[in-house]
């Protein structure tokens, strides 16, 4: 609450009185042009890379988001004998050795480019450039894909102690030995654990440390550990609100978007270009939904930070600092009053 002027009450800051209004910004943040465009571009990448693949998620599960996507590659090679020969990933797990990280470099730009747009937008209510946006991404978008990579690596440096423990069980002269050091292969797998539940469960909250806070791999870890294990019922209690409120901003822009379909198919004829922007039109509910993960991940990462650390909404990491309007120099004129002096 602004006390402005003999105690008289004129305005009311309603995200510091109750900070989880700030979720309710998450759809109109979501519902933003660059942002569905940015989801919109990694849902078309995933599906190429699922088609190369033999990953049959997206046009089993999305059909209208996959013939859209389909329809948008120049040249028809899902009708191509290279695709109809290949092997699924599941037959051939070799292509895990592509595939994943072509998924996770995709999500890691287009993801990392909506956090970064959303963290602007909900500390202090402005709108990235794309100069900037782009700039950050120099700067700091190594912090997306370190903080991942050291997450997981610290997980399998944990999980290996365990491993070689078992392996050593099954020497005989040496399944003694392990037998009485059991409590440090279990203290390794206790940190296994702690490791891979805050990879599993906090994963997102990475990418809205480096996005709002500019953090690197290792202070991007640390705030995620620091906010979810000291707060974890309200992280999840911030989830469960964002997923009511995500599921009846999908339902309102899925009836908006059939709406628009029946009424396009109702006034202009049928045509193979036309059938993909309809099928463009019918993919946006599934785009907002990747924009509202990601957003609801800066939201929820903002509220952590502002509970646990007790850091105002407002603070985010700016690429280039706001111009400060220096006051103007002033001398004094021949009568000795001072006047401003012009800048050249």
């Amino acid at each position: 609450m602004k006390d402005i002027g003999e105690g008289t009450i004129r305005r009311i800051d309603w995200t510091e009185l109750t900070p989880i209004v700030l979720l309710l910004r998450i759809f109109n943040a979501a519902m933003g042009v660059r942002i569905l465009l940015l989801a919109m571009l990694g849902l078309w990448l995933t599906a190429i890379l699922n088609a190369l693949a033999g990953v049959q998620i997206l046009d089993q599960k999305l059909p209208a988001l996959w013939e859209a996507f389909r329809l948008s590659i120049p040249l028809d090679i899902f009708h191509s004998g290279l695709l109809e020969t290949r092997l699924s990933i599941w037959q051939n797990p070799m292509l895990l050795l592509w595939w994943l990280p072509g998924v996770i470099l995709t999500w890691t730009f287009c993801g990392g480019m909506i956090c970064r747009i959303v963290a602007v937008r909900l500390t202090v209510d402005e709108a990235e450039t794309t100069g900037n946006l782009f700039l950050f991404f120099r700067k700091r978008g190594t912090g997306f894909i370190s903080s991942l990579v050291i997450l997981s690596l610290g997980v399998v440096c944990c999980f290996l102690p365990v491993k070689i423990a078992g392996w050593l069980m099954a020497v005989p002269v040496l399944n003694n030995v392990v037998a009485i050091l059991l409590p440090i292969p279990l203290i390794f797998a206790f940190f296994t654990l702690i490791l891979f539940l805050g990879l599993a469960v906090g994963w997102m909250v990475l990418f809205a440390a480096v996005s709002v806070d500019g953090s690197d791999g290792f202070d991007a870890i640390s705030r995620m550990f620091s906010y979810i294990f000291q707060r974890p019922l309200h992280y999840l209690l911030y989830w469960i609100c964002c997923a009511m409120l995500g599921w009846l901003g999908f339902l309102l822009v899925d009836a908006l978007t059939i709406a628009v379909i029946h009424l396009c198919w109702y006034a202009i004829p049928d045509h193979v270009v036309v059938s993909f922007w309809l099928a463009v039109i019918e993919a946006i509910p599934w785009a907002y939904m990747c924009a509202w993960f990601w957003t609801s991940s800066v939201a929820i990462y903002l509220l952590l930070r502002r509970s646990v650390d007790a850091t105002p909404f407002n603070e985010v990491y700016r690429v280039s600092p706001p111009k400060v309007q220096t006051l103007p120099k002033i001398k004094p004129d021949d009568r000795g009053a001072p006047e401003i002096v012009p800048t050249e």
